[in-house]
């Protein structure tokens, strides 16, 4: 290290923290945050490339993280400005554009390993906190999220509350693509901490959307219309997620646009249909169910997937009417397959959330005459972060009716444990993410194992999704695991059988 670098470190004090939360991104995060501000001036990116690789190697060994923390508070004061929110003292959406056309000279004067960024950042289901625990907790968990980015971005760029629930903050940064997120997952990371108010902890959750500022003179409005695109994007692929605009995304707006309107003209032309895809016993080779998988074939743009039409119809109000279509579908095709066979079927959040899914999932049974303990019923396992309450009750009255309940994709979302353990499920799904990390990655192994672990602790099934590969297998077997699902043991299937027409929409909407 050369004197120079030697010196960029007085200010800095070592702080050990013992926590098994605060991951490595945070660290990357915190360490260019210091660099940046003990410089003085633009990061030195080869030192902080150093530091950030060193300090993922401390988090790597568990348990006790330590990282560089300034002795010198590092949020600016905004309080003084004209364009501060009162709520928050961050900057308002006006305060924010005057900030931006300061920066202009910088952007146009930046080198080219160097680049501004806008990133936009919105609580979500924020208005479910204001109806759940009152205004007053909602301001708290603003005045709260506030703090956490302020002192998060500290002096590299402004912050600010731009509408109830958004804020914003400009950033630079080099052009690799590892820093960027290691930033942005350290945002998630750090917005989405539980929230103490009013003696209640206020479960939040944010997505982000980011757009590069361009070096010319932009508008603000265009730029902030981008990052919402952006947003959209990383919000249709769950909670938690962050997305980078690119110009797709605009094309992607008239897509999505599209499809809102052929779906209506799919309900009534009946494009819909279900495959099954066959769940195995690996220790046996026995099938033991099939998951049931809408599919949607259009007549000119041919099979449209599912990650890019559902989300579409949980937003446009037609989910509702396509899941008891896919139920009806599902327990009609449940009575030609062997009476053992049980038939797993994935239910949307918007569909739990409504009062008429148990009484619509009754009459189907009661109409197909097909047995209640045939069906499995598949939820997310980001559902049990949004209105427990609600899920707690819907779970009740699932298997009140006799039906079993599978949690898909677990290993993604952020379950509290103690919660899920008063849930009446009885199957967890291990998301095929992690199976794909088996054999590729140092801990794949270690995690797969915690979460079997966990499901025979709660006494309940396990089941991979996902499986493609021999080794897979062989190594789910060596962690406990040994329902399988996945290409190694075969596609989904086609069933010849009659159409089933939609029913008027008023039904289940």
């Amino acid at each position: 290290m050369s004197n120079a670098d030697a010196r960029r470190f007085e200010p800095l004090r070592l702080v050990t923290i013992i926590t098994s939360g605060f991951g490595a991104v945070s660290l990357a995060f915190v360490a260019m945050m210091l660099f940046g501000s003990a410089s003085g001036g633009p990061l030195d990116f080869t030192v902080l490339g150093g530091a950030i690789l060193a300090l993922f190697g401390l988090a790597g060994a568990g348990g006790a993280y330590t990282y560089l923390a300034n002795t010198k508070k590092q949020a600016p004061d905004q309080e003084s400005s004209t364009h501060s929110d009162p709520m928050t003292r961050l900057l308002t959406r006006s305060g924010l554009e005057r900030e931006l056309l300061r920066l202009g000279d910088l952007r146009q004067d930046a080198d080219a390993e160097a680049r501004w960024l806008l990133v936009s950042v919105e609580i979500d289901a924020f208005r479910d906190i204001n109806d759940t625990h009152g205004l007053e907790t909602g301001d708290t968990v603003l005045r709260v999220v506030a703090g956490r980015l302020a002192h998060l971005v500290g002096k590299l760029g402004p912050v600010a509350r731009i509408g109830g629930s958004e804020f914003a903050f400009a950033i630079k940064m080099n052009n690799v693509d590892t820093e960027l997120c290691a930033v942005m997952d350290a945002v998630i990371d750090e917005v989405g901490k539980p929230i103490t108010a009013s003696r209640k902890t206020i479960t939040v959750f944010c997505t982000a959307g980011l757009v590069e500022l361009p070096r010319e003179n932009l508008s603000v409005a265009k730029i902030l219309r981008r990052t919402n695109l952006a947003r959209a994007t990383a919000r249709s692929s769950g909670l938690g997620n962050w997305a980078i605009y690119h110009p797709e995304m605009t094309r992607s707006a008239s897509y999505r646009k599209w499809i809102e309107t052929e779906l209506v003209r799919a309900v009534r032309r009946n494009e819909f249909d279900l495959v099954y895809q066959p769940q195995i016993n690996s220790l046996t080779g026995k099938t033991i169910g099939y998951e049931a998988l809408l599919r949607w074939t259009h007549p000119h743009k041919g099979v449209i997937p599912p990650a890019e039409f559902i989300p579409v119809a949980e937003k446009c109000g037609l989910i509702c009417q396509i899941g008891r279509w896919v139920l009806r579908r599902a327990c009609e095709d449940a009575r030609t397959l062997p009476p053992e066979i049980k038939i797993a079927i994935n239910v949307s959040p918007i569909q739990l959330e409504s009062d008429l899914f148990a009484p619509d999932l009754a009459a189907v049974l009661d109409e197909t005459g097909v047995n209640a303990d045939r069906i499995e019923i598949e939820i997310t396992e980001n559902v049990l972060i949004s209105d427990p309450d609600t899920v707690r009750t819907q779970f009740r009255h699932i298997r009140n009716l006799g039906c079993s309940i599978a949690i898909d994709d677990f290993g993604t979302g952020y379950s509290n444990l103690g919660y899920l353990a008063e849930l009446p499920f009885s199957k967890l799904k291990l998301d095929r993410s992690l199976v794909a990390r088996l054999g590729t990655k140092q801990n794949g192994g270690a995690v797969v194992s915690t979460i079997v672990n966990l499901a025979h602790a709660l006494d309940v099934e396990i089941l991979a999704e996902g499986v493609e590969t021999e080794d897979q297998v062989v190594l789910l077997r060596a962690a406990g695991c040994t329902l399988m699902q996945g290409y190694y043991f075969g596609k989904p299937l086609e069933l010849e059988r009659k159409v089933i027409p939609f029913e008027p929409a008023s039904v289940s909407a």
